[in-house]
């Protein structure tokens, strides 16, 4: 009997150890590095934003990089290379975390979890905690939006756009 219960046991908390796993590698990263992912819309402000993004493997896959183009003169509508990242599951802290560095000296840090096939980044950025989601439509496509946090949930929204994935 005492068998018994200790194997129902195991079959009852493997499967949420599990996924909490899957969670919290990078795992669910392995889609977005199949091409790279392309949107257009506006800021909450009217500003317009058209962004691709490619996410590739690194390190022999313990690590994600990215590339991000976007703006890079607002007066002049230049477009080009803005951001370089890394996502990395930190063991110590068993978190997923995340560096962007900016063309103009800028580094922006914070973690990222997978909620299903949705990601989120959460960071602090100019004394406002953001969080940036991905939520997952098809293979092909995501809904994007970017907002502010208070008390855990999205108190403002600064942009709503989709993403589209091409062929590298």
């Amino acid at each position: 009997m005492k068998k018994f219960c200790i194997l129902l046991s195991l079959l009852v908390i493997l499967p949420v150890f599990l996924k909490a796993q899957k969670l919290l590698s990078l795992s669910g990263f392995a889609d977005f590095t199949e091409g790279i992912w392309l949107t257009e819309g506006n800021w909450a402000n009217g500003k317009s934003f058209k962004q691709e993004v490619d996410y590739y493997w690194g390190l022999n896959q313990k690590i994600i990089k990215v590339k991000t183009y976007g703006t890079i003169n607002s007066e002049t509508n230049e477009y080009g290379l803005r951001n370089e990242g890394i996502r990395s599951y930190n063991v110590k802290d068993s978190v997923l975390q995340f560096w962007e560095f900016d063309i103009y000296g800028g580094i922006t840090s914070g973690t990222c979890f997978f909620e299903d096939k949705n990601l989120n980044y959460e960071y602090e950025y100019n004394g406002e905690f953001l969080r940036e989601t991905w939520f997952y439509v098809d293979k092909n496509h995501y809904n994007y939006q970017i907002g502010s946090l208070k008390d855990g949930k999205i108190d403002k929204v600064y942009m709503k756009s989709s993403y589209c994935r091409v062929k590298k």
